[in-house]
């Protein structure tokens, strides 16, 4: 950028230059994570000495914590603390099968014994490897990827490992919005969007903070089947085993150019960021910003 254009640009921002208050050291550890190879306009909050902090990379960036962008996966964490909140209350069990779940629905009789743990979990057997239910028409279907799956067997065998789901977060939602009462209105727009509970939340960086924040302490589930590096899923958050260092617990978002990704040590700690692009290992650079982003709240 020409020397002449960063005056017009800061002049029209600032309308007296270029002033910037200074930041604190874990904001200016946060812009500098944010700056990631493959990734660009990186936005993030995170909780902070001061209360709530925000970062962003590049401070002529245009997106703040108050844009309203798109979360992608980030919903299935709201969407598995709304059925926390059900199983503390006693209205839910997490060995419920989804028959008794949906009752009424079309369901094989494999499928229906699959229980909400399992789907909480991503051990329904429903395997994506042939194409995403999700994805499969356009525009994308959540409620429709829900009742295709819930109709036929499941490829793989429930409970025996750990395969992510969007549809299995599909049929979550279905379970939710059958009984929709205290469930923000926020989560219900979600519910009901294209990507539903697998993806439709939207909001502001700070919203989801918010909400995430409410969720704390995270609570495990059984960490048995395990994906091969140790790390298991609970309540949709990706749990990483004590002696790893990094974040406790983890989870990424991903829809066509973007990524967001949430990390949290399960106590008082969260970040939450958003960047655009399209980088060709979504899940090595969605790991590195994490790693980098979480150095920051140590």
């Amino acid at each position: 950028m020409t020397p002449g254009r960063l005056l017009v640009l800061c002049t029209m921002i600032f309308s007296a230059g270029c002033v910037r208050q200074e930041a604190s050291p874990q904001t200016a550890c946060v812009e500098g994570a944010l700056d990631q190879p493959e990734l660009a306009d990186g936005v993030a909050v995170f909780t902070a000495l001061e209360g709530v902090g925000e970062a962003r990379s590049g401070w002529l960036n245009s997106r703040d914590g108050q844009s309203v962008l798109a979360m992608a996966s980030l919903t299935k964490p709201l969407v598995a603390a709304e059925v926390r909140r059900r199983v503390q209350a006693g209205s839910l069990d997490l060995e419920q099968p989804i028959r008794d779940l949906l009752p009424g629905a079309a369901l094989a009789p494999k499928t229906a014994s699959i229980t909400l743990r399992q789907l909480l979990q991503h051990q329904a057997g429903f395997d994506r490897g042939a194409g995403d239910p999700l994805f499969a028409y356009d525009p994308p279907s959540c409620s429709r990827a829900a009742r295709e799956v819930m109709a036929r067997p499941p490829e793989r065998a429930a409970g025996q490992q750990v395969l992510y789901s969007n549809a299995g977060y599909c049929i979550l939602g279905e379970i939710l919005l059958k009984n929709p009462s205290g469930v923000d209105p926020t989560m219900i727009r979600a519910l009901q969007s294209p990507l539903g509970a697998a993806g439709g939340w939207r909001g502001s960086l700070r919203q989801l903070h918010a909400a995430l924040y409410a969720t704390l302490p995270l609570s495990e589930l059984p960490a048995e089947p395990a994906l091969p590096d140790g790390s298991h899923y609970a309540y949709a958050w990706r749990s990483w085993p004590k002696s790893l260092e990094g974040p406790r617990w983890s989870h990424f978002g991903r829809l066509p150019g973007m990524l967001s990704l949430a990390v949290s040590d399960g106590e008082g700690s969260l970040l939450v960021a958003h960047f655009t692009g399209d980088p060709a290992d979504v899940d090595a650079a969605g790991a590195a910003a994490a790693a980098s982003l979480w150095s920051c709240m140590k």
